[in-house]
Parts: structure tokens; sequence; C-alpha cells
């Protein structure tokens, strides 16, 4: 293997970081200074990201290049470049119809109806050729340089974490303590960090196999170790739940400073980013598992400075502002979020006192049972969040994305058990196996339930459909009313448009070429439905 050089290590740290970054900033991310708050602002964030990546992965590869042994054989006949290219992009999964993907977009944009907009993303969600090629970089560099059991631990184990903020903040929405006044209903129907409750869900059923694996590996790794733990280990599991409850704490009172502190400018406009760069940090400490290691290190400590130092800036710029006469400290009638720096110092003397652990607490020089327990508790816990979560956004949709996930997670985990016990003779093979059909049915009599509950018409089943949350899995056919009616209004409009139908029948070329990414409210307009705007705003 070639050695890397000081450049090329420094810029696999910088790509590195780049994509903890995005698995914690991008969710958790909204903008209160702009007008949109969600959409565009994560993807012109993530497009920032991506750019850094990507400058680092090149000088990283320039680097690798021109310390690179040089060939001492000539290349093979027929050995081409060309030839060399396709081989390694075989090597690669999904890297062929990943760039089939992104050569797509390129032409449908080249074709648009409006080609800027297709590239640079619509003003309503920003999601433009631009900003998909910068989804397809961000993964590509992961792909590219992930090449160690550690980085995919921390990889998960971030991208575990980076979901408390939304999961947190959905909660706080549910249950009515949320500082700011959202013109949507997201008290029944959670939008939390995504602004759109199905996007929120869409997001941590993603993250809920995640949470479910490491639960489980930690589990299976506790049975084999070796050290059975001490008191120590409870002492090291406070010590990173202080660290993550006290940067939501910290991330908490920004949101409060955010609803309450009003300014004539923008001077605030960094508060809630740095709060979340400070989180990332306290995230990644974990992942750097300071019990095992004999010194603290830099990537250790930068958190722990880095709350410090933004907790101490804003005091001071806030104590600046209010002497300033331009700044207006004012809550909502009846909420007392002018307490703001309780929630801020709390949050900081939390993280303190996780640091404070981790340095006087003896270290281990191997995972010890109690700890790995511990460990896959809190994964537990955490995945009662995000169902949780999830189950109060009512998204119909990622309901069922959700239950097909974990019945096929949870039939190929079962599945290997019996393989492995059966080969090994072991006498849990049946155990399993029973399992394994249990499973299966109780998934296949969940799926008639729901199949009865939209298609037979009866007293219990009327009855059940009027249940808050429940019953929404009872209307997956409706559309005369609710979000059935906006979609099938969107699709084969009403007597005075064709909606999406009319508009693919209009023109057989753009029917193939299609009108271009972003290219909605321009090619639409003339088949928008007007039924369709008295049960949903035209911008929506």
């Amino acid at each position: 293997m070639q050695r890397q050089t000081t450049i090329a290590l420094w810029c696999e740290r910088i790509i590195e970081a780049g994509w903890l970054f995005a698995l914690v900033f991008i969710p958790s991310y909204f903008n209160l200074l702009s007008s949109r708050h969600f959409e565009p602002d994560k993807a012109t964030s993530l497009r920032a990201i991506v750019l850094i990546m990507v400058a680092a992965g090149i000088i990283r590869a320039l680097e690798l290049r021109s310390h690179a042994p040089a060939r001492t054989e000539p290349a093979a006949a027929g050995q081409g470049l060309p030839k060399r290219i396709w081989q390694r992009l075989n090597s690669i999964p999904l890297a062929l119809p990943t760039l089939l993907y992104a050569l797509v977009f390129v032409f449908a944009t080249v074709m648009s109806v409006v080609p800027a907009t297709s590239f640079w993303g619509s003003y309503q969600r920003l999601q433009g050729t631009y900003t998909n090629l910068s989804y397809i970089g961000l993964a590509m560099m992961v792909v590219l340089t992930l090449r160690r059991r550690e980085q995919l631990d921390r990889l998960i184990a971030v991208a575990i974490l980076g979901s408390l903020p939304a999961v947190s903040y959905g909660l706080i929405q549910h249950y009515q303590i949320d500082p700011l006044p959202w013109k949507g209903d997201v008290v029944s129907r959670v939008a939390s960090t995504m602004g759109n409750s199905i996007f929120v869900a869409a997001y941590l059923i993603m993250i809920v196999p995640f949470a479910i694996y490491r639960a489980i590996t930690a589990f299976q790794e506790s049975r084999v170790a070796a050290d059975p733990g001490d008191r120590a280990d409870l002492g090291w599991a406070a010590a990173y739940a202080l660290l993550v409850l006290g940067g939501l704490a910290m991330l908490f009172a920004t949101i409060k400073f955010g609803a309450v502190v009003r300014t004539a400018d923008l001077r605030y406009w960094w508060v809630y980013p740095a709060a979340l760069i400070v989180l990332c940090g306290l995230y990644i400490v974990p992942t750097l598992r300071p019990q095992h290691a004999e010194r603290i290190t830099f990537g250790m400590i930068w958190p722990i400075s880095a709350a410090i130092s933004f907790t101490l800036l804003l005091g001071f710029f806030f104590l600046l502002g209010q002497n300033s006469g331009v700044q207006v400290v004012q809550a909502q009638p009846g909420r007392s979020d002018t307490n703001w720096p309780i929630w801020l110092i709390g949050g900081l003397l939390l993280v303190v006192l996780g640091y404070v652990l981790i340095y006087l607490l003896p270290r281990r020089p191997a995972p010890t049972r109690m700890l790995l327990r511990m460990q896959s508790l809190g994964m537990l816990m955490i995945t009662g969040l995000l169902l949780i979560t999830i189950f109060f956004s009512q998204s119909r949709g990622p309901w069922i994305g959700i239950a097909a996930g974990l019945f096929v997670f949870f039939t190929l985990l079962l599945w290997n058990a019996y393989q492995r016990a059966r080969k090994a003779g072991n006498a849990s093979a049946g155990r399993w196996r029973g399992l394994l059909i249990g499973e299966i049915v109780l998934a296949l009599a969940l799926g008639g339930f729901i199949v009865a509950f939209n298609t037979v018409q009866s007293p219990f089943f009327d009855q059940l459909r009027g249940i808050p949350y429940i019953g929404r899995l009872g209307t997956l056919l409706e559309s005369e009313s609710g979000t059935g009616l906006v979609r099938r209004l969107i699709w084969v409009g009403d007597d005075k448009a064709g909606g999406a139908v009319g508009l693919i029948t209009s023109d057989p070329l753009r029917a193939l070429v299609g009108w271009g990414p972003e290219s909605m409210f321009a090619a639409y307009n003339k088949f928008y439905p007007p039924a369709l705007a008295n049960i949903e705003a035209r911008g929506a």
C-alpha cells in the first residue's frame, strides 16, 4: 500500500470531517432569517460542504499521484486508459447506475424549458442538477476515501446521534413547548427541522436500521467480552450521555434565542449554525473512544473549547446588542422563552461535567461487558425515540416504508442466525426457525389487516378510522378529501385543466425527454387545476 504524505493525510481528514459534518448539520439546519427557511438553506450548505470535500479529494489524488512509485512494467496489451476506467467503474457497486443517473440529469437540464433554473434549482426547493450532483459527490467521496472499519463505525454513530436534534425538536413541537410560532400545524403532525412531516419521517426511517444494528452488535460483543466491567463503566456511559444531552440543551437555547431576540439586521445569523458545529464535535467525541485512549488528543479537546468559546461569544454579542438600543427581547404571550441563557449555560455545564468524567475515569484496554450492554440499551432508547417521532409525523408513506424495511431487516437477521445455528448443529436452530416463521406470519397478518382496513366498510373499521393517528392507515385509498384529493388533482386535474397527465400527453417529445429538473412552476401552469387552489396553497 502506498504511504500517504502529510498533505494527503490532511485532505483525507478534511473529507471525513465533511461527511460527518453533513450528517449532523444538514438534517438539523434551518434558517429563520431566510424566506423559505428549510430546503434552499440546506441545499446551499450541502453544496458548500461537498465543494470543499471535492477540492480536498482532488488535491489528495494529485498528491498521491505525484508520489506514486514509477511503473516498472508497461501496461498489458489492450489495457488502455478507457478500459482501465471501465474496469474500475465495474468494480464499484452502483457506480454505473449512479453515473447513468447523473448523465440523465445533465441531459434533462440541457433539454429543459428553463435550463438555468434546472441547473441551479428553483426558488422553492433548490433541488436542481447542481444540488443532485452534490448528493452524488458526497456519496462518491465517502466511497473513495472510507477505508477503515473505525471510519465506518464513526459514520454510523454520528448518523444516529445526528438524528437526535430532529427527534428532539419533533417531540418539542408535539408537546407544544416549541418557542417558534410556525404557521402550519406542527403539533398533530410534527415537521421538526425539515419543515415537512413527510421529509422528517422519511429521513428518520433511514436511521432506524442503523440504530437497531448498533444495538444488536453491541449486545453480541458484550456476550464475548472478557472483562465484565465495574462502576467506572457507569461513569463512561454517563459522560457520553452528558455530552449528548448538553449539546442538545445548547442547541435548544439557540432556538429560544432566535425566537425572542429581535434586531433590525442579520447580526445573529451565525448563532444556530455555530451551535450545530459544536454539537457535531461533541457527537464525534464518543466515536474516538477516549475510554481506550492513552492520552487526550486534539480531536477530543476542540469540541469543549468550541462550546465554551461559543457561549462566551454569544453572551458578549448579546450584551453588546442590549446596550446598543437596537435589540428587543420579547417572548410570545404566556411563554418564558427568555430563559435561553439558563438552557445555554446549563447545557455547557453538562458538557463540562462530561469532560471531567472523561478526564478522571480509568482507561479500559478493551470494551467491557457492562459498557457494551449500556451502549446497546442507549441505542434501543434512541430507536424508540425515532419510532415515536415517526409516529407523530402521521406520514403514511414513511410508516409503510419503515414497516417494510423492518420486515426485510429482521427477516435477513433471523435467516442468518438460523443458517449459522444449523451449520453449527446448534439446538437453537429450531428456535430461530420458529421466530422467522412467526415474524413472516405476523407481517402477512398485518398486511392483510391494512388491506381490509382500506377496502372493507364496516362499523368496526369506520370507528377505527376515526381514531387519531391510527385512522390515517385506513385512508390510503382516499381520493375525495385530504392529501388523497390533493394528489388526485395534481395528477389528473379537474374539469378546467388536465393536471400532470394533461402535461405529459400534451407533447410526445417532452414526454420522452422531460421538461427539465425543477421546471414544474414553468411547465405546469397551463395544466394547474383551479380546484387545487381551494385546498392547498399555490406555492406548496
